[in-house]
């Protein structure tokens, strides 16, 4: 389980509280959290090596070597744009919530759910697109609950 806590602004070069104020709690994966952990491992050893004490409340990525900073959004943006592009890709790292958003929808995960991890309704209503294919399994699941199983209606030949 993942909390977030805080918000970064790179304009305003701040921290703040989420938009709505609270925790928001979302689960991640097995090799998410490993990754998390062995980032954390290596900023914790790096800062030990300073002569410092690691700090629960350090930002995991960071280009400071205690941590105190986090990593600038453009650069990552930078850096995440770079590599798509060495891999023919194009894209942006903003379209990775579309692409969360649509994909989670047309699998079948629910609307809350979708909703708590992107961060709200009025996110799904910006980020999840239509998919046709998802909106043929909407219909044919209602249409099999309303008939109850009756064969599907063939119009006579005429």
């Amino acid at each position: 389980m993942l909390e977030l806590r805080r918000n970064y602004s790179a304009r305003k070069e701040d921290e703040k509280d989420t938009k709505t104020h609270q925790i928001r709690r979302i689960s991640i994966d097995t090799t998410t959290a490993e990754i998390l952990v062995t980032q954390f491992r290596r900023y914790a050893d790096r800062v030990i090596r300073l002569g410092g004490a690691p700090r629960e409340d350090a930002y995991i990525f960071s280009y400071a070597p205690d941590h105190s900073r986090p990593c600038s959004p453009d650069g990552l943006t930078h850096r995440y744009s770079k590599m798509t592009a060495s891999l023919g890709l194009d894209t942006h790292i903003h379209e990775l919530r579309h692409y969360s958003a649509t994909e989670l929808l047309a699998a079948g995960v629910d609307l809350r759910t979708v909703a708590g991890r992107l961060g709200g309704v009025t996110t799904l209503r910006v980020y999840a697109a239509w998919v046709r294919s998802a909106d043929e399994q909407a219909a044919a699941l209602l249409a099999s609950k309303l008939t109850g199983g009756l064969p599907s209606f063939r119009p006579a030949r005429g």
